[in-house]
């Protein structure tokens, strides 16, 4: 007889938790908060993403305030389109006799000067300022084999 009540004694349990548990029936709710209580989470309006923006993103300017007139740069205060090897000529007083951009890569630019006993070689990146004797030079962009170079008096 004793494997007859540990069978009881399951059916019981069985039957207790089922009613315990309430099977919808007890007014309980979903969440197991009773049904008239107030729920613990407000329940917020899902949050929907939107999808990226398909609008063209703006593309740096390579247009040089002095275009590619290397000429402008003689008093030293210019900025010129280069997208070859480029000679400029800039007064005297500047003590750079032969100052040339003579390297333009994917993401350098190369300025280089030089005269009795003086060379001088400069690397630059997109943003990177340089100086030689007494002219400056700053990379504004360097886009598709264009470089836009700055020059002022250093």
């Amino acid at each position: 007889m004793g494997g007859s009540r540990g069978r009881v004694g399951v059916v019981v349990t069985l039957a207790l938790m089922a009613a315990l548990t309430g099977c919808g029936a007890s007014g309980g709710r979903d969440d197991g908060s009773v049904e008239g209580a107030e729920s613990s989470s407000t329940s917020a309006p899902a949050e929907t993403r939107q999808p990226p923006s398909l609008s063209p993103t703006p593309t740096p300017s390579r247009e040089a305030a002095d275009g590619t007139d290397v000429g402008a740069c003689f008093d030293g205060s210019c900025e010129i389109a280069v997208s070859k090897p480029t000679r400029v000529k800039v007064d005297s007083r500047f003590r750079v006799p032969n100052l040339r951009v003579t390297k333009i890569t994917a993401d350098t630019v190369v300025v280089e000067s030089s005269g009795p006993g003086t060379f001088l070689r400069t690397s630059l990146a997109e943003g990177g300022t340089g100086i030689q004797n007494g002219i400056g030079f700053r990379l504004k962009s360097l886009e598709s084999g264009t470089a836009v170079l700055e020059f002022f008096a250093g």
